[in-house]
């Protein structure tokens, strides 16, 4: 996928101003491309389905419908271009992040610190996924990248 990503060559500048969504505007912008853009969407979409869905059915009590996800994007982190992310919420019910490629071989530093709970998710292994709440509960922010590249794929979802 990422090298598949890199040959598109469709990353975002990280600016707020994004005409890819919906009102041009992006609160809390990173570098990055959109499965639409490369259209993976629907496949995505299909994974969310078959194998997010049962698994939001347990964590998430009551949250049996199909999930939605409008933002589905691969965040590219490099210590020359963008490194971290400021503290935030998602626009999210709950989020999805999964580690696209192997810490301290393919790139050093990096990680989620969820602020409210001091609590820092790193180096975490390729493919692995954190899901969490979004919106008001889990404040967070993406550690410094110090040394590579790192990639996470992110889909906020709305079930």
């Amino acid at each position: 996928m990422i090298e598949e990503l890199e040959m598109a060559a469709q990353w975002s500048t990280g600016s707020n101003i994004d005409p890819r969504l919906e009102g041009g505007y992006e609160n809390v912008p990173t570098i990055d491309t959109h499965m639409r853009q490369i259209d993976w969407e629907p496949h995505w979409m299909h994974v969310l389905e078959t194998y997010i869905r049962p698994i939001q059915r347990i964590v998430f009590e009551g949250y049996d419908e199909v999930p939605t996800a409008r933002m589905n994007f691969v965040v590219r982190y490099k210590p020359d271009e963008q490194h971290s992310l400021r503290p935030h919420h998602d626009a999210s019910t709950y989020t999805l992040n999964i580690a696209l490629n192997r810490p301290e071989y393919d790139y050093q530093g990096g990680g989620a610190r969820f602020l409210r709970y001091n609590c820092s998710v790193v180096k975490t292994r390729l493919g692995w996924t954190l899901l969490h709440p979004g919106r008001l509960t889990h404040i967070h922010e993406g550690l410094k990248t110090t040394h590579g590249i790192r990639y996470i794929f992110v889909t906020f979802v709305n079930p």
